[in-house]
């Protein structure tokens, strides 16, 4: 069990939304005083009146996204390494080209419109 990053207590059985630092439960600001019953949020973001997650911590725990999104990217813009290591002759690349980048597009598609409904605001 992580040692609490606020007091140094053994017992951080929480996560603070913001931060992302282990707390345990006597420095977690109560559901009354922060106003959500679903965040946690420590004592130190309390203090210094912390209402948004940073920008790198969004980056952090949305790495998987961006990687999926990336690899989508990366098929998209270079289509032709992808298909010759899938064995097709060049032939056949034009035909198989349009329908893969109309996929690719649509497979795109939930991604942006995600990024544009994404909240850096917590939850509730």
């Amino acid at each position: 069990m992580p040692d609490c990053a606020i007091c140094g207590s053994r017992f951080a059985t929480r996560r603070c939304y913001f931060c992302q630092k282990h707390a345990c439960t006597s420095c977690i600001v109560p559901a009354d005083v922060s106003g959500s019953r679903t965040t946690v949020k420590c004592v130190a973001c309390e203090r210094k009146k912390v209402n948004k997650i940073s920008v790198a911590a969004v980056l952090r725990r949305n790495k998987m996204v961006f990687g999926i999104l990336g690899g989508y990217w990366l098929f998209a813009i270079f289509p032709l390494p992808f298909l010759n290591f899938s064995g097709y002759p060049p032939e056949v690349m034009a035909s198989i080209l349009q329908p893969v980048l109309i996929a690719t597009a649509l497979m795109t598609i939930p991604f942006v419109f995600m990024m544009i409904a994404w909240q850096k605001k917590s939850p509730g």
